[in-house]
């Protein structure tokens, strides 16, 4: 988690929307024109937990002002629960380690189950013990962002190969894919911007959609292990984009002008799997070619209903695990007795665990 935020009672939801007002907003209609508007907004979830200046703190170019002890804790970053979502470890002592923890992630192919931590805040990656005792290796400069081979700026996704090779999609500010072998050493990398991080704006003179190897917010990430292709989520290009293992561009996807896709999942069964989590609100189904062959979701705050999906997996019953970063929570989805298999998300791959 970025930070513990104040839980809102649900009571406390028809007081807010009571108390709505109307609001005349300058500058913002057509021609410069004012534009009156209902604030809270009536239909919609009344906080978002990741983006504003009083939502969860870290995140970069928001006019940030909410205050440690009042509007947030920066306690319990991570810990772990069990399958009914009971406490069972707490990595509090780690806290003032992190700025901004983007994902978690176990590697399929290390049976020894290290837990790595993506700080995009940090520019680094922590890797950790599966107990998170120790601390047992950090990839990129904390608190250094750059664009070399030893630094990341703001790094999102991390995906491995069998022989323990891995991918890291980098990401927010840098528009590029950095390969590394087992030990860390950098490889290789590839990816040109199609936005500028420092100007805010995208990169002048290129078509829309602008040409392969072109990256704008590179967020998610998967290796097949047959194949050895890596998939990147080309996110606000609203892509996929496929390459060779060393950044040969082999095909592209495109998904559609609203597809905004956090989260790729290849599963057991080799199909994968997409978190959309501002564009459809939806979690989808594609074959290894492009093809979409399933979808569904429903946006809002309530059980069962989804609002920004940033990560997911399955565990080894097939129940779904999902964090979702605009609700701030986390949900547990169980398959339906009959369910047909082809509409459940699959199994994440789990090839050198022994449980």
């Amino acid at each position: 988690m970025r930070g513990e935020l104040p839980i809102i009672k649900p009571g406390d939801f028809l007081s807010i929307y009571d108390e709505a007002q109307n609001v005349e907003v300058p500058g913002i209609g057509e021609g410069g024109r004012s534009i009156w508007l209902t604030i809270p907004m009536p239909g919609v979830p009344p906080r978002n937990a990741s983006v504003g200046p009083m939502s969860s703190p870290g995140e970069p170019h928001v006019k940030f002002k909410a205050q440690e002890g009042r509007d947030y804790h920066w306690q319990h970053l991570i810990f772990a629960v069990d399958g009914q979502g009971n406490l069972v470890d707490d990595w509090s002592r780690w806290d003032s380690t992190f700025k901004r923890v983007h994902k978690i992630l176990i590697s399929p192919y290390d049976p020894e189950k290290r837990v790595w931590v993506d700080d995009d805040g940090k520019c680094a990656i922590f890797i950790f013990s599966n107990d998170g005792k120790k601390l047992l290796q950090t990839i990129g400069v904390p608190g250094e962002c750059g664009d070399d081979d030893k630094h990341f700026n703001r790094q999102t996704d991390i995906a491995w190969l069998p022989d323990g090779t891995f991918f890291v999609s980098d990401g927010y500010e840098n528009t590029r894919v950095v390969k590394f072998d087992k030990t860390g050493k950098y490889l290789t990398s590839w990816g040109k911007p199609s936005w500028d991080w420092r100007t805010r704006k995208l990169v002048p003179g290129l078509p829309d959609p602008p040409p392969p190897n072109y990256f704008y917010n590179v967020h998610g990430i998967q290796a097949d292990p047959v194949s050895h292709r890596v998939f990147v989520s080309d996110r606000e290009n609203h892509r996929i984009q496929v390459f060779d293992e060393n950044g040969k561009f082999l095909d592209i996807w495109p998904l559609g002008e609203y597809a905004s896709i956090y989260h790729l999942l290849l599963t057991e069964d080799r199909h994968l799997w997409m978190s959309d989590g501002h564009g459809t609100f939806k979690i989808l189904k594609y074959d290894l070619d492009g093809k979409m062959l399933n979808q569904w979701g429903t946006f809002g705050p309530h059980p069962g209903e989804i609002w920004g999906v940033h990560e997911f997996s399955t565990d080894q019953m097939g129940n779904l695990f999902t964090a979702e970063v605009f609700n701030g929570r986390p949900q547990k989805f169980r398959p339906k007795p009959g369910a047909d298999p082809a509409r459940l998300v699959g199994k994440q791959m789990r090839v050198a665990w022994k449980d």
